[in-house]
């Protein structure tokens, strides 16, 4: 997750811990079977649509913390 200026007034915070909360890991650890590996970045190129989240080198746009339970489903589905 990019947490650069542009992502951390559009929420970035706010989506990390989502992430925390749904995956049970600190950002910066991996889960116990290896599953997922939860990080954040300085930047990862799209000001534009903050909030930027990479998942599987797959990037999504304007992410908002109300999203993440979606994101999560979709990865464990």
């Amino acid at each position: 997750m990019c947490t650069n200026v542009s992502c951390g007034l559009a929420g970035a915070q706010q989506v990390v811990e989502a992430f925390e909360r749904e995956l049970g890991i600190s950002a910066g650890s991996t889960s116990e079977d290896g599953a997922y590996t939860l990080g954040t970045i300085e930047c990862l190129g799209g000001c534009g649509w903050a909030t930027v989240v990479a998942v599987n080198n797959r990037h999504r746009l304007r992410v908002q913390a109300e999203d993440v339970p979606g994101i999560v489903q979709e990865l464990r589905g």
